[in-house]
């Protein structure tokens, strides 16, 4: 009886090993809604994607390690699986909500919920995604491996407001290689993994990136600020949200050609000048997201400006000025200092 007992236990953990999946993970849970875009970042190319249900879309490219999550308007809970060449498996659950905080998802090993042995010398090809009632076909024996719960963070300015970060960490591949099992001793062999982890902060390495990524998240969004606009004919500039993240401002404007022509503009320039005083400065961008020069009829450029973080004083007015081509035609833009500063 007791045989019958060991082997049956024997069976069940073979067949859990072969399986490859570890159980103590659980899913990261990604709050999402229509008007918001998530990016979601991994720290190896994408494999394979157990597609969610019909009210999401997640879409990447080959060989890529970034997909682009999106929502249609719904209330029911989805999930998503997303297993890397590396052979670590991600899972997340899509939740509908009104409240979204944090838009870049950076994932490192320590978010996978398993593993499926994938060898470090083969040639991986990124497979077609598979719908959720489909299985990875013909997966090499694998040991299971727990993963630790750990979640993407979530930063706080000095505002107290939470605004999403982006922290990119790179992963050396993990190297698997078979033990040798000790005479007498009856544990079942493990991979071997030599994996160091760096930290790389993607803001401080690379600026322009990070600035790109958060842009993308927040051009799309809905106007926080209201009647801050000025219009000139037919064209208005209107400035929609002012973001604070880290040491930088992101000024989200919406320039608006409601005529049934063509227009063209120059630039878009920023400038502090004292008031009662012919003095002023430039303030020079530190990243430009989705500006172009031309209008075309009854169109719309959503633009997001990256400027250093500043605070005006009373003494202080800023001015936003779209210069058009022939340099005589232009709209100017003064935000009130409590905007600026708030």
């Amino acid at each position: 009886m007791i045989s019958k007992y060991l082997k049956h236990v024997l069976f069940v953990l073979l067949l859990s090993i072969q399986m490859g999946y570890a159980h103590s993970g659980e899913p990261i849970t990604i709050a999402l809604n229509e008007s918001n875009i998530i990016t979601l970042i991994f720290p190896a190319p994408i494999l394979n994607v157990v597609e969610p249900s019909s009210d999401y879309m997640f879409s990447h490219e080959q060989q890529s390690n970034m997909g682009v999550l999106k929502a249609s308007k719904t209330k029911h809970l989805s999930n998503l699986t997303i297993t890397t060449n590396d052979g670590y498996i991600y899972s997340f659950v899509l939740d509908p909500s009104k409240d979204v905080t944090n838009f870049v998802y950076v994932l490192t090993v320590s978010n996978a919920v398993g593993r499926i042995n994938v060898s470090p010398n083969a040639t991986v090809k990124p497979a077609s995604s598979v719908q959720a009632n489909n299985t990875i076909e013909n997966p090499s024996p694998a040991i299971s491996e727990p993963a630790p719960n750990v979640k993407p963070v979530l930063t706080t300015n000095n505002a107290g407001s939470t605004q999403p970060t982006s922290q990119l960490v790179s992963v050396t591949t993990p190297e698997v290689t078979e033990n040798t099992r000790p005479e007498g001793h009856s544990t079942v062999p493990v991979a071997v993994e030599n994996q160091p982890v760096h930290d790389i902060d993607l803001y401080t390495s690379e600026p322009q990136t990070y600035y790109s990524i958060f842009c993308e998240n927040i051009h799309i969004e809905k106007p926080t600020i209201k009647n801050v606009s000025r219009k000139v004919g037919v064209l208005e500039l209107r400035l929609n949200d002012i973001t604070l993240d880290k040491n930088e401002m992101y000024f989200s404007l919406q320039i608006l050609n409601e005529s049934g022509k063509a227009y063209s503009v120059k630039d878009m320039e920023f400038f502090v000048m004292s008031k009662g005083s012919k003095k002023q400065f430039k303030i020079e961008p530190l990243h430009v997201y989705n500006f172009r020069n031309d209008l075309g009829e009854n169109s719309e450029v959503n633009a997001v400006y990256v400027l250093k973080n500043i605070r005006l004083s009373e003494k202080q007015q800023m001015f936003i000025i779209l210069e058009g081509l022939d340099h005589d035609r232009y709209i100017m833009l003064s935000p009130p200092n409590d905007v600026i500063n708030r």
